[in-house]
């Protein structure tokens, strides 16, 4: 903002002050072209920045992708991350360290404002936060975008004392004053999920009767300030139940035999079901902008034996599990990465011998789009394996190489490869921030 610095002191002082005020942000003027110009400026043409950890390094880099050579900041957590993810609004990369539990925050430099008559853009440098989020083995990071998100910990039952399981709700805001904004603390250690929308929350339970330790029911929460209070449990049962989304009006987690549907019909009421499938959802994938549409992923076959990574397409709103077949998918073929584009009309498939493949959607089914062989020349025998994210600006998808020491740039609106970055170090997990478009 520049500031206004009147030339003489007089009666015309208070209006010429107000008339700095009401210029600076747009106003004061009738004319429309004066406004719009004015509004264009808080406007930054940025793609944003690509957070990138290192193999079995506490290292985390932030690559600026603005730069023509992906000029990076490097930062030192306290231990390698297990995770990395995006605050709802962007701006933040959540790396988690299970095994040190806790998650550190890194404020990746580029965000947005509301500032009521226009956005305003900004990007400045990528910085570390001081603030850290303490709790037993964080594990699964569930966001509902633009809004919050929710931290699942694990919880530790070999410790003394044992540890348990626990919600940690956050959002852009709160991250950035150092605070949570509700808390969930459960009664035993579970490897689980927490799923927010708006101020429900669904969160994993396990039967005493359960065959093994994972949990078998979803149990509905309502947010009352920083706290939770119990509503009920869904009665669907979900035995093995592990992976979930939400997108829409739609929630839904993995079971051994299918998945298990929550309709969100309102504030306080869920409607839940079973959706039938032939083998174990143990990861599901949604995007915002395909509400009520995921894709459900299972292995079929067990080693020694060959083992085959199998697709669902899932349409929440027709209650359907339908096969989704890649064109030359092979028995024996293990998904090794997947991502939407930014619009979700793209998918992007990796499996095991590095060959990429797109698939489109269009009307109500998903369709072949491209087929990249060796997208990945070779291809890690352990992990990390190559890790994928979209650009939420730009139409671009990012895929790590581990063996090669690169990041492969391709064009997600042609589903092209459109260059190879040489990174000079081994990378392991990644993601996004910036202003989604």
């Amino acid at each position: 903002m520049r500031a206004f610095k009147p030339a003489r002191r007089g009666p015309y002082l208070l209006s010429l002050a107000v008339l700095a005020l009401l210029s600076a942000c747009g106003g004061g003027g009738d004319s429309k072209e004066e406004d719009k110009h004015s509004h264009a400026d808080h406007s930054i043409d940025t793609a944003g920045r690509l957070a990138v950890a290192e193999k079995g390094s506490a290292v985390l880099r932030v690559h600026d992708l603005d730069s023509a050579t992906l000029q990076a900041s490097s930062f030192t957590l306290d231990d390698a991350p297990s995770g990395l993810y995006t605050s709802p609004g962007g701006r933040y990369v959540l790396a988690a360290q299970r095994n040190k539990d806790q998650l550190q925050f890194i404020d990746g430099g580029v965000w947005q404002e509301n500032h009521g008559d226009h956005l305003h853009d900004y990007k400045q440098a990528a910085k570390a936060l001081t603030w850290k989020l303490a709790g037993a083995r964080p594990t699964h990071v569930d966001v509902q975008p633009g809004k919050q998100v929710a931290v699942f910990m694990d919880g530790n039952a070999t410790s003394q004392p044992v540890q348990n399981a626990a919600v940690r709700l956050l959002s852009d805001a709160s991250i950035a004053s150092g605070s949570l904004l509700a808390s969930l603390d459960l009664a035993a250690p579970i490897h689980g999920l927490a799923e927010p929308l708006d101020n429900k929350l669904l969160v994993v339970h396990r039967a005493a009767d359960a065959g093994d330790s994972l949990p078998t029911h979803l149990q509905l929460y309502q947010r009352e300030g920083s706290a939770y209070r119990v509503d009920r449990l869904l009665a669907t049962r979900c035995d093995g139940m592990h992976g979930s989304a939400s997108s829409g009006k739609y929630t839904v987690a993995g079971c051994k035999d299918g998945v298990l549907l929550a309709k969100h019909m309102d504030a306080s009421t869920v409607l839940d079901s079973k959706l039938s499938a032939p083998l174990r959802i143990s990861t599901l994938a949604g995007h915002a902008k395909l509400p009520g549409q995921f894709i459900g992923i299972g292995s079929e076959g067990a080693a020694p034996g060959p083992v085959t990574t199998r697709f669902f397409a899932i349409d929440a709103e027709a209650g359907s599990v339908s096969p989704l077949l890649p064109k030359d998918w092979a028995e024996g073929r293990v998904r090794r990465a997947h991502a939407f584009d930014r619009s979700g009309t793209r998918l992007f498939l990796l499996d095991d011998l590095g060959t990429l493949t797109v698939m489109q959607r269009q009307g109500n089914a998903w369709v072949h789009a491209a087929r990249l062989p060796a997208a990945i020349a070779t291809m890690p025998t352990a992990a990390p394996w190559p890790a994928m994210v979209a650009n939420g600006a730009k139409d671009e998808i990012y895929l790590s190489d581990p063996q090669a020491s690169q990041l492969l740039v391709l064009d997600s609106s042609k589903a092209e490869l459109k260059a190879r970055r040489a990174l000079g170090y081994v990378p392991a997990a990644l993601t996004w921030t910036g202003i989604s478009r």
